[in-house]
C-alpha cells in the first residue's frame, strides 16, 4: 500500500525517500500492476512506460471490433 502524503521524495526519479524507496518507480510498478496492455520504451535520456486503463462501461459493446478501422483505401 503506498501513502498518499506528499513528501517531496516522490518529485523526480533520482531520489530515494528516507527508507531507501524510490517512488517514482513504486509508481510506474502500480500502473503496470492494474493495467492489461504495457508497453516500455528506452532511450538516451530515460525510459517511457505506457500502460492501458480499461474502463467498464454498460454502453460498451465487446463485439463491436477494434480501434483500428479501414476509412477508405487510401488511409488505414
Amino acid at each position: 500500500k503506498m501513502s498518499s502524503i506528499g513528501t517531496g521524495y516522490d518529485l523526480a526519479a533520482s531520489t530515494f525517500s528516507p527508507d531507501g524507496r524510490i517512488f517514482q518507480l513504486d509508481y510506474a510498478q502500480k500502473a503496470l500492476d492494474n493495467s492489461n496492455n504495457v508497453i516500455a520504451l528506452t532511450c538516451k535520456d530515460g525510459v517511457v512506460l505506457a500502460a492501458d486503463k480499461t474502463i467498464a462501461s454498460k454502453l460498451y459493446d465487446k463485439k463491436s471490433g477494434g480501434l483500428v478501422a479501414r476509412l477508405a483505401d487510401r488511409i488505414g
